[in-house]
């Protein structure tokens, strides 16, 4: 019985590939400029930019880091 081997990607598809990559993530880039840009915008015109800040630095903070996750992960 024999192996069949994966046929590696030449040069001109990988090129293709992060090519392609490269479109997405500038696509989202723009995309969460927009919606950064908008957010901001919105809160101008209610006036209220203040007390959105605070409620978000209330309201989400960092998540605290697990020693053991990091444990896991070294282990691994």
């Amino acid at each position: 019985m024999a192996i069949n081997k994966k046929k590696k990607p030449t040069a001109k598809e990988l090129i293709s590939t992060m090519a392609a990559i490269a479109v997405q993530l500038e696509q989202l880039k723009h995309h969460v400029f927009n919606g950064d840009r908008a957010l901001d915008e919105y809160m101008k015109m209610k006036g209220d930019k203040d007390a959105f800040v605070k409620y978000l630095e209330e309201n989400y903070k960092e998540p605290v880091k697990d020693d053991k996750d990091i444990k896991e992960a070294e282990d691994k």
